[in-house]
């Protein structure tokens, strides 16, 4: 009688592991498969820099649904209203949604999901497909914004240019305290998500519980490897900032608007601490950047292929090379940096008298601010003609030149925060991140020659933690070199990084769609960039609202006591380390010897039409 049970639950349990097993196979054809969607190739380019996969996938979306509440302990700051952890963050809202009174859940994510966000069924890191949909940013999130002004009017969202107001470390920091939280469960994440969300409803013919049980296995192994990976960082990042501390500039430095790209950077290719970089960066517009008009990015010039720009951002941001080395996030790398080398050109984008014609300069100004333009700005950054070819096709004799920084007291020839430029370890970056990526055959034997030399240089200058360092790195390419074989599909020659030190003069379209202005956002408007007004020494930042007649962010400064508002509560200090306003004085210094008004006016008038 025993051995007949036996054989009878035997015959239930092969039939349960069978219809899961169907039941996995049913779901694998949903999630496993890609391929680019249609043969429009701007459609795909366009989509890749929206809603592709880049390889920063964050969180589960079950989680993401219920973060506002589960975790809400991680982001509140004691000042910020009833806005959720997107909002509060500066994300933008999605376009798509209808409904804002309608939960975010997994059957209407891609619609509620803030602007830029995807949905995959990728394990973070490792690229893995599994049946758990993650939520994860494209480059729309950071580079991708719109502009409010004070009489409530909102623009659509504009694609290339930076948040003004997205604060993205700080909430990065929120991100790795509500996962490290002790209260926060499995059990917590789904019965929160049962709550609010109605689509838990199986596969028709499994029960609704196998999905659900499903989530909770992997949740819980997310959980699990995300924390213990969290920790493993804090040794080199600290622990992260919470409360008040998140928009308070002695412990959030960045704010709105801006990153420490090398000091992500640093992190990740030289695998070395980046706490003390002050090299401060706004999120860049990312507007008409074919190498034939803009033949190095960034501002330094440091990168030549915008693929290789778009894989440095991706990397610098929390990506892996296993990541980058899947076919989709390959993909939707270089079609993305296709996008923005169209954009502005064939892909349009609005210009200042479109979205503001109350503020459009009359003809006879745009004219004589040209002139000004020409004798005072031209030669570093070339100009649109008024009518015609409005591409960038009139070079300024210094254009695409690097302004290197001075050997002797470390200042740039045009007198910017140099921070950018002379942070630790920058002498070491270029060797570290052209050898990040394997090549194949020669190119890899190259790689190798060159960390071998390097560590050889360290060598005989007395250098020997450096030198380990390389051995190290020389370690890690073999490994890499292992693992793709035939090289990473996204491997790049050292000519496309530049080590010159200084800034490099770019060509500025959409003038009006970069505030604030210089590359550490210490400017607030393009009235006091050319010194029409006096710059501010200390403002309010957050999401500010637009100011077209002065072309840029309405910043007030703090009050008595140096404390901003709720709505604009990071405070930016301008003599804080990084932050200067300084240099940058064309035509002329603000109120200086040959300071003119009337021709300044003019020059304001002109740069609205670029």
């Amino acid at each position: 009688m025993v051995r007949k049970y036996v054989n009878w639950a035997a015959v239930v349990v092969s039939l349960v592991l069978l219809i899961a097993s169907v039941a996995w196979l049913y779901k694998e054809a949903q999630w496993a498969q890609w391929s680019p969607s249609g043969d429009d190739v701007q459609a795909q380019q366009l989509a890749a820099f929206t809603y592709g996969s880049i390889g920063l996938e964050v969180l589960p979306l079950k989680y993401a649904a219920v973060i506002g509440t589960v975790s809400r302990s991680a982001y509140i700051m004691g000042t910020e209203d009833d806005r959720s952890i997107w909002d509060t963050y500066g994300f933008l809202p999605n376009p798509a949604a209808n409904d804002d009174a309608d939960p975010l859940c997994a059957v209407n994510a891609e619609q509620k999901l803030p602007y830029g966000f995807n949905v995959t069924n990728y394990l973070p890191k490792i690229a893995q497909k599994t049946p758990l949909e993650f939520v994860g940013l494209s480059c729309a999130a950071c580079h991708s914004g719109t502009l409010h002004t004070e009489a409530g009017t909102t623009t659509e969202i504009i694609n290339g240019m930076g948040n003004p107001a997205l604060d993205v470390i700080a909430f990065t920091d929120v991100v790795r305290s509500a996962v490290l939280d002790p209260t926060l469960t499995t059990t917590k994440i789904i019965e929160a998500y049962r709550t609010n969300c109605k689509d838990i409803d199986g596969l028709g013919f499994v029960p609704r519980t196998f999905d659900e049980t499903v989530d909770r296995v992997m949740i819980w192994a997310w959980l699990r490897a995300a924390r213990n990976q969290i920790s493993e960082d804090t040794a080199k990042e600290g622990l992260p900032y919470h409360g008040a501390q998140l928009k308070d500039a002695k412990f959030m430095p960045a704010g709105p608007s801006r990153t420490r790209p090398f000091r992500s950077i640093i992190r990740v290719a030289l695998e070395l601490p980046g706490e003390e970089n002050f090299a401060y960066s706004k999120i860049p517009a990312v507007f008409e950047q074919r190498v034939d008009l803009r033949p190095r990015s960034q501002y330094d010039g440091s990168i030549a292929d915008p693929v290789t720009r778009s894989f440095v951002a991706a990397y610098a941001s929390g990506t892996s090379l296993v990541s980058l080395s899947k076919p989709e996030m390959e993909f939707n790398i270089r079609s993305a940096a296709g996008y923005t080398e169209e954009l502005g050109i064939s892909v349009p984008v609005d210009k200042f008298v479109d979205l503001f014609p109350n503020e459009a300069p009359t003809s006879d100004q745009v004219k004589d601010g040209l002139e000004v333009y020409k004798l005072h700005c031209a030669a570093c950054h070339g100009y649109r003609p008024i009518e015609g070819d409005r591409l960038w096709a009139a070079k300024g004799e210094k254009l695409h030149q690097v302004s290197l920084l001075k050997p002797v007291d470390r200042t740039t020839p045009i007198g910017t925060d140099p921070e950018r430029i002379m942070f630790r370890y920058s002498n070491l970056l270029v060797q570290g991140l052209t050898t990040i990526l394997p090549g194949w055959d020669e190119d890899l034997e190259k790689q190798r020659e060159s960390l071998k030399q390097a560590k050889l240089e360290a060598t005989a200058q007395g250098q020997l933690a450096e030198a380990d360092l390389w051995v190290g790195h020389l370690e890690r390419l073999n490994l890499s070199a292992r693992q793709f074989r035939l090289g990473h599909p996204l491997y790049f020659p050292e000519t496309d990084v530049s080590d010159e030190v200084g800034y490099i003069n770019n060509p500025i379209p959409y003038a009006y769609l970069r505030a604030p202005y210089l590359h550490n956002g210490s400017v607030p408007t393009l009235r006091q960039l050319i010194n029409l007004d006096e710059r501010p020494q200390s403002f309010c930042r957050g999401d500010n609202d637009y100011d077209p007649a002065a072309v840029g962010l309405i910043a007030p400064p703090p009050d008595s006591n140096g404390v901003c508002p709720p709505g604009l509560p990071f405070l930016f200090d301008t003599g804080a380390r990084g932050n200067s306003n300084q240099g940058h004085n064309y035509p002329w210094a603000y109120q200086g010897a040959d300071w003119n008004e009337k021709d300044l006016t003019d020059l304001l008038a002109y740069l609205k039409t670029l």
